[in-house]
C-alpha cells in the first residue's frame, strides 16, 4: 500500500482529514496526536503538528524518521492571497517562507511540490466539483490577522495561499527526499480582518491577554462565529477532496 503522511496544524484540521479515512488506531508521534488508518490503496497517517513553523518542522522531522512515507501532504486550512471563495482548494506549486524584515521571500530557498502530485490533486478536486487555484504558497511565522498584512504579502509574492507550516514541512520532506504536496481549503479571505489577534493564543503565557481582549470587546464574538462557520465550510470541502485524492492515489 502507498504510505501517505498528511500533516495538519490543529485539531479541527486533523478531524476534517481523518473523516476521509477508515480509522484503525490513534497514537502519538513526536509527542503529538496521530490518527492512522486507510483509504483505497493508501495507508494514511494524519499528524497534528501544532501551529507555526517551529512545531511543524520538529514534528515532521520526527515523523519522517519514525515512519517510512511514500508522500507527504501539508493540508488543512489556508488564507487565500488571491480572489477566492470560502472552501476553494489551493494547490501549491512551491512554498517559500516570508521574510517580514525585508518584506520578501528567498526564492532560492523555495521548496517545489511534486508535479505529478499537483496534477493528481487537480484532477481529484475537479471530480468533486471544487474550485481550484494553483500557485505559490507562502508560510509566515505569525498569524496575519489584518487584511492589509495579507495584501502586503500577496503583492510581494504573487502567491495564492498563506499558512504557517508548509514551508517547514516541505523543507524536511525535501531533505528526506519524500515527494511533497500542499493542498488546503480556504477558510479566510484576502480582504477580511480576522476578529482579533490570534497570536495571543499561540502560547500559554499570552492566553490571559487574549481572553482579556475578548472580554473587553464582546463585538469580536460575532467575528469569531463567522470564522467558525467559514472553517466548518472549509472542513467539509477538505474531507471531500481528501477522500477522492486518496482513492485516486496508487
Amino acid at each position: 500500500m502507498k504510505r501517505v503522511g498528511i500533516f495538519t496544524a490543529t485539531r479541527w484540521e486533523q478531524e476534517a482529514v481523518s473523516q476521509a479515512i477508515l480509522i484503525e488506531e490513534r497514537a502519538r508521534v513526536g509527542g503529538v496526536p496521530c490518527v492512522i488508518g486507510r483509504r483505497g490503496a493508501c495507508r494514511v497517517s494524519v499528524f497534528r503538528t501544532g501551529m507555526g513553523p517551529v512545531k511543524a518542522g520538529a514534528v515532521s522531522r520526527e515523523a519522517l524518521a519514525s515512519c517510512s512515507l511514500d508522500l507527504a501532504v501539508s493540508s488543512g486550512f489556508a488564507c487565500a492571497l488571491t480572489s477566492s471563495q470560502i472552501g476553494d482548494l489551493l494547490i501549491g506549486t512551491d512554498v517559500s517562507s516570508w521574510q517580514a524584515e525585508i518584506c520578501s521571500i528567498d526564492v532560492s530557498e523555495s521548496v517545489p511540490c511534486a508535479v505529478e502530485l499537483q496534477a493528481a490533486a487537480l484532477m481529484s478536486a475537479r471530480r468533486v466539483g471544487l474550485t481550484v487555484r494553483t500557485g505559490r504558497f507562502v508560510s509566515v511565522s505569525q498569524v496575519l490577522w489584518r487584511a492589509e498584512e495579507k495584501q502586503r504579502v500577496a503583492a510581494g509574492t504573487g502567491a495564492v495561499g498563506l499558512d504557517m507550516e508548509s514551508a517547514a514541512l516541505g523543507a524536511i520532506a525535501k531533505e528526506q527526499r519524500v515527494p511533497f504536496l500542499v493542498a488546503r481549503t480556504v477558510s479566510d479571505l484576502l480582504d477580511e480582518d480576522l476578529p482579533l489577534d490570534f497570536n495571543l493564543f499561540l502560547t500559554p503565557k499570552t492566553w490571559p491577554q487574549g481572553l482579556w481582549r475578548v472580554a473587553r470587546r464582546p463585538s469580536c464574538l460575532a467575528g469569531i462565529l463567522r470564522l467558525r462557520r467559514q472553517s466548518q465550510a472549509a472542513a467539509v470541502r477538505l474531507t471531500r477532496f481528501i477522500e477522492v485524492f486518496l482513492n485516486d492515489t496508487r
